[in-house]
């Protein structure tokens, strides 16, 4: 049986503190933000590609899923990463990930 789910719209800023280092996380929310910066590393890193096959599966965004579709994403806007499940109904946003330590995307200096 697939699971339905809400979308999971998340802000990076949200996990951090004012210098950019991760807060004193509960275990449930340490699985989500490892599931978070993984699709922000392979989106800021392919950040050209129209369509990113992060190598994640959906059910190690929370303990107990059932589902193990994999996560397709893309970066939809300036600082908004959008990422769904290829099996689930599984989705969401990520937004404030632009300058993290996760933010992989070529620098050009002027």
């Amino acid at each position: 049986m697939i699971e339905k789910s809400m979308a999971l719209n998340a802000n990076l800023r949200h996990f951090l503190d004012d210098e950019g280092k991760v807060l004193e996380l509960t275990e449930q929310a340490k699985t989500v933000f490892k599931f978070l910066i993984k699709i922000v590393s392979s989106v800021s890193e392919n950040i050209e590609q129209p369509l990113i096959d992060v190598d994640l599966k959906c059910n190690t965004r929370a303990d107990g899923l059932s589902c193990g579709g994999g996560i397709e994403a893309t970066c939809i806007a300036i600082g908004m990463i959008e990422w769904h499940c290829d099996t689930c109904e599984a989705s969401g946003t990520i937004s404030n990930w632009q300058g993290s330590m996760w933010d992989k995307q070529e620098r050009t200096i002027h």
